[in-house]
C-alpha cells in the first residue's frame, strides 16, 4: 500500500470552509480513481491552522497514475483562497502495519 499525504498551512479562521471543500468535493472526487483505499483530513490539535489531506492506494502504480492524472492541481484549486501557501506533498509506503492490507474503504 502507498500513501501521499499532503501537508499544508490555513489562513487563520479559514479551517471550516478548507473541511467544507474536503468533504464536498475532494472525498466524492478520490471515490473513481482506481486502487484509492482511503481519502482523510487530519487537523492539527496543537497547531490551530495545520493539518494533512492522506491517501491511500493499492499500489505504486495507482498513486503515480492519480499524481500523473491532471486533477490534483484542479483540486488544489479550490483551496486557493484558504491556503496560507504552497502545501507540502510526500508520497510514502506503508511497510508495516497493524491493519490488513487488503483494507478498502470505498
Amino acid at each position: 500500500m502507498y500513501v501521499r499525504m499532503t501537508f499544508f498551512k490555513v489562513k487563520p479562521g479559514k479551517m471550516d470552509e478548507l473541511r467544507n471543500i474536503y468533504v464536498n468535493h475532494v472525498i466524492p472526487a478520490h471515490k473513481e480513481h482506481k486502487g484509492i483505499r482511503f481519502v482523510h483530513l487530519f487537523e492539527c490539535t496543537d497547531v490551530q491552522d495545520e493539518g494533512i489531506s492522506l491517501t491511500a492506494w493499492d499500489t505504486k502504480g495507482d498513486l503515480e497514475a492519480y499524481e500523473k492524472g491532471g486533477e490534483y492541481p484542479k483540486i488544489l484549486g479550490m483551496f486557493s483562497d484558504v491556503l496560507a501557501g504552497a502545501p507540502t506533498l510526500k508520497s510514502y509506503e506503508v511497510t508495516a502495519s497493524s491493519e490488513p492490507m487488503i483494507l478498502r474503504i470505498f
